[in-house]
């Protein structure tokens, strides 16, 4: 990840983004500042990155985590039921397992 400009890129703006709102909310926290989901937003656009670029250093599911349990399940189910969809369901299980690398724990388990 840290020898990967793209990388580098993307993480910077995930966390000039998550300045600029806590920021904002620290002088007025009565306002949803990130309306847009701005921090979101830059967090999957990385996690896509990893998956996408870097599918090979992405870490294993975790056993502990509930959401890659999840994503396992969601997968095998596609597998079964609908081929069709099973990509959707690979690259929804990529991006978490890459949310690992640089969400922190309470984080990367939403999504």
């Amino acid at each position: 990840m840290w020898d990967c400009a793209e990388c580098i890129r993307r993480y910077e703006a995930m966390k000039h983004a998550q300045a600029v709102i806590a920021g904002l909310t620290a002088e007025d926290p009565g306002v949803d500042w990130d309306v847009t989901d701005s921090i979101v937003g830059t967090q999957i656009d990385l996690g896509r990155h990893l998956a996408d670029a870097h599918r090979g250093s992405l870490p294993d599911r975790d056993p502990e985590c509930r959401t890659c349990a999840d994503h396992q399940a969601s997968v095998e189910r596609m597998e079964e039921r609908a081929p069709d969809l099973l990509p959707g369901a690979v690259m929804a299980a990529e991006e978490h397992r890459a949310r690992h690398l640089f969400a922190p724990p309470r984080i990367v388990g939403l999504m």
